[in-house]
């Protein structure tokens, strides 16, 4: 593309990115400890920095894919990841009818778009869910059901790159956590969500898990 279509469709991506952001918005705000009564839903400390996340995902979707189908189904991604980040970083939940319809759909899109390896999809959603599962049942205080079931999700969009998600998601929470052990804002004892590690490791791997996969595979030669 030329550097104009490139300059105008960023622009546009940051405008449909804030804009899709905004509406996430109002639909996270739904989510609380009492789901019964609207009136004392707790909104998120965090809205406000939904609609600027949003663009730049979308912008940075642009710039690696284009114009193209893998841009429609990124774009999908980063917003439910980013709903899932934000509702269990204040809930501590990952609410099904969100992560499950999620799912399917991601994993559909992607045999869509790839028929001939289906198979490489379904093997990394459901290994992926396996993979957090066992670790669910090993480590019951710091993973949940909710974390298995966006980890079918991831494995269904991502497929073998799920592998850089998942190291990236737990480098990134362990950092966090000790720092905010370090700092004395959480202690051993409190439960951190893990979610938002797992969409964040999700997204960077959704843009530049081959990159990083080839740049650390060369690193070891």
């Amino acid at each position: 593309m030329s550097p104009a279509l490139v300059a105008g469709g960023a622009v546009a991506a940051l405008a449909v990115g804030g804009g899709a952001g905004l509406a996430l918005t109002l639909a996270i705000g739904r989510f609380g400890p009492d789901e019964s009564d609207p009136e004392h839903r707790p909104h998120s400390r965090h809205l406000a920095t939904v609609p600027p996340v949003a663009a730049i995902g979308f912008l940075l979707a642009f710039l690696r894919f284009g114009l193209s189908w893998d841009l429609l189904v990124a774009a999908f991604v980063i917003l439910v990841m980013a709903a899932i980040a934000f509702i269990d970083l204040d809930h501590m939940i990952i609410p099904n009818v969100i992560v499950l319809p999620a799912a399917v759909v991601g994993l559909a899109a992607s045999v869509a778009l790839d028929p001939r390896r289906w198979w490489v999809f379904l093997v990394a959603a459901v290994g992926s869910a396996l993979f957090l599962f066992v670790l669910a049942l090993i480590w019951p205080g710091g993973m949940g059901m909710g974390d298995v079931k966006l980890a079918l999700f991831m494995g269904g969009v991502l497929g073998p790159v799920v592998i850089v998600a998942f190291f990236l998601a737990f480098f990134l929470g362990a950092i966090v956590g000790l720092a905010l052990i370090a700092t004395k804002r959480k202690t051993r004892k409190d439960a951190i969500p893990f979610g938002p590690y797992l969409a964040l490791g999700s997204v960077l791997a959704l843009l530049y898990g081959p990159w990083l996969l080839h740049t650390y595979i060369g690193a070891l030669k």
